[in-house]
């Protein structure tokens, strides 16, 4: 059963595959008890060891100046007021100028794999509703809250959280995030955490660059071995992060939107927040690794059992020199070497050959494509391959007739000019007439020119939060972009759609669930790729991750490396070429051919099937990655420095049967599954920017 109750207790057990999920609801409280007091989260436990643990006495002997009361650092949902002074997961208003809520048990809601818990404040008309929702085929936990106001007034929202999160308390906890920047986007972060608090967020109106709206926490966890508490907020816009720790060992994790404060609920009105998803695992980060991706395939990407094509995108060959019969040229290269989906970047809309102009006016250039767009998609099609079209819907520059006809359009005070950045300003799409022109040009796009793909890109932060229509900003920006994608998806369910953000700007589950796969970063150098995917592979699956095959030296990087190992990099995700295939030699241009073929044979594995670390490009100067699905096993083992001593590398496979036999795809050879667990799978790798492929079937 997924929910139990213990009448007597009060006690609400949520129990998944290897999880479980203990709260207890008090129905009338002393006013220094939470309502709902946290339990257990963590390894799977009974319904009497649930009421066991709500009777242990605290860790600390007596209240600290945080707490009235031993057991108040129980608390569900912690809410602002009384003599609390940690994180609080809820600061609300009322009209009389009171910033301070008490809640008391309402009612208790059980329906199936679902539990709600309604909170009443004791003197003002407001309503919390805590949900949780067991997701037992993925052994998650999802969890989200409401905010109702039975009221005649308005409620000012300082702070509203979707969950608090809290592990069981202990002072060892590690702190795991994908944090970066530009161009380094996902780095894995590791550090311990000490009594204080730790702030993860995005202040910039997407989920950012600086970190994902995910985060773990660990007891010494190794890749195969340990507990490990991870939890991700779905949300495409600012958001926040606050993991606080006592010095009793007591941590909890308030998360939920940010930057948006402070929001109004209106009289008879319920404010929804995002859902937030918890993953437990005992057995390390590949294991909780692998319950994301699987979590991710089936409940968030569209379109899962739809493999992702190989594509080929324009970009760094042309940049913003784009005439249709350069395009033609690189489209008749591409299908010779096997993409199945030509995509034509920026540059086709633009009066001049750069990035001042023309923003917002998504109309052909003449001069570019003289027999308009729709002749070059017949011609891409007639090669065999679908057509597809970079567009930044959300922006305009200065410089296009959609500004000159519609000022009042852009995100500005009314008093103040507006701020520009990349000589572009942000259009407001909480406006309905905004996203209704944006439907509309998306559509006539799509219909007009027969589009099968568009790469929906956004290179500019959030700035002066105004809106004329007295909404949130904030928030209304990023309902307004989710409305309209999901209008275009409605209208046209065949279109495929890739979520880029000046690189991975954009990385969270909310948007996932709209668009089929991310442009992880713009840096496309293979080694810094690979430092990326790793960090990347810890929340998301190899299917939503967009990864190019460009030219070497890298753009950013300057770094020389050999095609083969740039293409090995590529393949573990959506293999995608972005280089100026126009320069290629016909033996790059065979081996790229070649790789391709491979990657399509082996496609299902690196999509679809279960993703295993093998080391890792911060620690180990032999790496690599494997795919397994059914008696198929693929193998991408990578060495950037090659030195004499370490000649003769053994790879250390994982996610086999350890009493099957394998054989080696290439040689013949035969191998135990134990035997390349626990002895290696032997590698001979030599140079720098070394790789090889290794495929294997269970016989």
């Amino acid at each position: 059963m997924p929910v139990e109750h213990c009448p007597d207790t009060g006690v609400y057990l949520l129990t998944g595959a290897t999880f479980s999920y203990a709260l207890a609801v008090d129905p009338d409280p002393d006013q220094r008890v939470p309502a709902a007091r946290h339990i257990h989260w963590g390894a799977r436990v009974t319904l009497d060891d649930a009421r066991e643990l709500m009777a242990r006495p605290p860790r600390h002997a007596r209240p600290s100046g945080t707490w009235s009361h031993p057991r108040a650092h129980q608390e569900e949902h912690v809410v602002q007021g009384g003599y609390r002074h940690d994180e609080a997961a809820l600061l609300v208003e009322f009209a009389d100028g009171v910033r301070s809520a008490e809640l008391r048990a309402g009612s208790v809601e059980v329906a199936g794999d679902e539990v709600t818990v309604i909170l009443v404040d004791r003197v003002y008309p407001l309503r919390v509703s805590l949900h949780y929702r067991v997701d037992s085929s993925h052994d998650a936990l999802i969890r989200w809250a409401e905010i109702h106001n039975d009221g005649d007034d308005a409620i000012v929202v300082h702070q509203a959280a979707s969950a608090s999160w809290a592990p069981p308390p202990h002072s060892g906890y590690r702190l795991t995030t994908l944090s970066g920047g530009y161009a380094a986007e996902t780095q894995l972060t590791q550090r311990p955490l000490e009594i204080g608090r730790v702030v993860l967020e995005s202040r910039t109106g997407i989920s950012g660059h600086e970190n994902q709206p995910w985060l773990a926490l660990d007891l010494a966890a190794t890749e195969e071995h340990g507990e490990v508490w991870s939890t991700a907020l779905l949300w495409s816009g600012s958001w926040e992060a606050i993991v606080q720790t006592m010095l009793d060992g007591g941590t909890h994790i308030t998360l939920g939107r940010g930057a948006d404060r402070p929001d109004r609920v209106p009289p008879r009105a319920t404010l929804r927040l995002p859902d937030t998803v918890g993953i437990y695992t005992s057995d390390g980060y590949g294991s909780m690794s692998l319950k994301w991706h699987a979590y991710e395939r089936d409940r968030v990407l569209p379109d899962p059992a739809r493999l992702r094509p190989v594509l080929y995108n324009s970009w760094e060959a042309t940049f913003y020199d784009v005439t249709a019969t350069g395009q033609l040229e690189l489209a008749r290269r591409a299908s010779d070497i096997g993409v199945e989906l030509f995509v034509l970047d920026d540059g086709w809309f633009r009066p001049k050959d750069d990035d001042t102009a023309g923003l917002g006016d998504w109309y052909p250039v003449a001069r570019r494509f003289p027999d308009g767009l729709a002749d070059l998609a017949d011609q891409v099609r007639g090669l065999g391959m679908m057509f597809g079209l970079w567009i930044e819907p959300e922006m305009v520059n200065a410089d296009s007739d959609l500004y000159r006809a519609h000022p009042d359009w852009i995100r500005r005070w009314p008093t103040r000019p507006p701020t520009v950045a990349r000589h572009q300003y942000l259009l407001d799409f909480g406006r309905t007439d905004v996203r209704d022109w944006a439907t509309r040009t998306l559509d006539r796009l799509v219909t007009g020119i027969g589009i099968d793909y568009l790469k929906w890109d956004m290179n500019r932060a959030f700035a002066e939060p105004f809106s004329a229509e007295g909404g949130n900003p904030w928030i209304d920006q990023v309902l307004g972009v989710n409305e309209v994608i999901d209008r275009l998806r409605q209208a046209h369910p065949d279109v495929l759609v890739e979520t880029c953000a000046s690189g991975g700007g954009r990385g969270d589950l909310a948007m996932l669930s709209r668009t089929h796969w991310m442009w992880a970063s713009d840096n496309t150098d293979p080694l810094d790729r690979l430092f990326i995917q790793e960090g990347y592979t810890y929340a998301h699956s190899a299917m939503s991750m967009a990864c190019w095959v460009t030219d070497s030296p890298g753009s950013l990087s300057g770094r020389e490396t050999p095609l083969t190992f740039r293409f090995h990099a590529a393949m573990c995700g959506v293999l995608g070429i972005g280089g100026d295939l126009a320069d290629w030699s016909d033996a790059d241009l065979a081996e790229a051919a070649g790789l391709i073929g491979v990657y399509k044979e082996i496609r299902p594995l690196v999509q679809t099937g279960r993703q295993y670390r093998l080391g890792s490009p911060r620690t180990d100067e032999t790496f690599g990655v494997a795919f397994v699905a059914g008696d198929q096993v693929a193998v991408f083992a990578f060495a950037p420095r090659v030195r004499h001593a370490a000649v003769g590398q053994e790879l250390r496979l994982r996610g086999l049967d350890p009493d099957a036999r394998y054989e080696d795809l290439s040689s013949g050879a035969i191998h135990g599954g134990n035997a390349l667990r626990y002895r290696g799978f032997p590698l001979d790798l030599h140079g720098d920017y070394a790789s090889r492929l290794i495929r294997l079937r269970r016989i």
